[in-house]
């Protein structure tokens, strides 16, 4: 299903946009779809990265056994 929606862009987006066909896209919707798609995993990734440092962050910080083998195993490195 696809809905339409008005959206401003800046010029220089629109010029972009207007040379779809140089990058192999059919039309300006593929093109824009595609863009939103690749924008949305890099969001949905970050976000999963963050959750995975916060997790690693918690397990340090409550795991004394943890800290005290990262705090040896990088003795060399300072």
């Amino acid at each position: 299903m696809s809905i339409e929606r008005k959206i401003r862009i800046e010029e220089n987006q629109a010029k972009f946009i207007a040379n779809y066909a140089e990058y192999g896209f059919h039309n300006s919707d593929e093109m824009i779809s595609r863009a939103l798609e690749l924008l949305k995993r890099e969001l949905e990734l970050a976000k999963e990265l963050e959750l995975s440092a916060d997790l690693y962050a918690e397990v340090y910080e409550s795991d004394e056994e943890t800290r005290e083998w990262t705090e040896a195993s990088t003795q060399d490195w300072k």
